[in-house]
């Protein structure tokens, strides 16, 4: 299996590709004991970009599942939805294929 290059986003590229649905955004989480789904106020998914660690695009599996927006913080791992022509632009802007 080939290693998939990191790319980073900063927290106004995150809100860019974020699936925003009616002032909410989906999202996984990956706590010790299995995935967990839920539904987010914005302005929640907004206060975590603001204590993340690294917020990078996800690999395949993430971008198949649509939630690419992978946001460490420093005790959890989140997945946020994001809209893949939105992100597929903004890579192609940074040069990353």
């Amino acid at each position: 299996m080939q290693k998939e290059e990191k790319t980073f986003l900063n927290k106004e590229e995150a809100i860019r590709v974020a699936q925003i649905y009616n002032n909410t955004i989906h999202c996984f989480i990956n706590p010790s004991f299995g995935i967990v789904g839920a539904t987010w106020d914005i302005e929640d998914f907004k206060d975590t970009l603001n204590k993340a660690k690294t917020i990078e695009v996800g690999g395949s599996m993430c971008r198949s599942m649509k939630h690419a927006i992978a946001l460490r913080t420093e005790n959890d791992l989140y997945f946020f939805e994001h809209n893949e022509k939105e992100l597929e632009r903004l890579l192609k802007e940074k040069g990353v294929e």
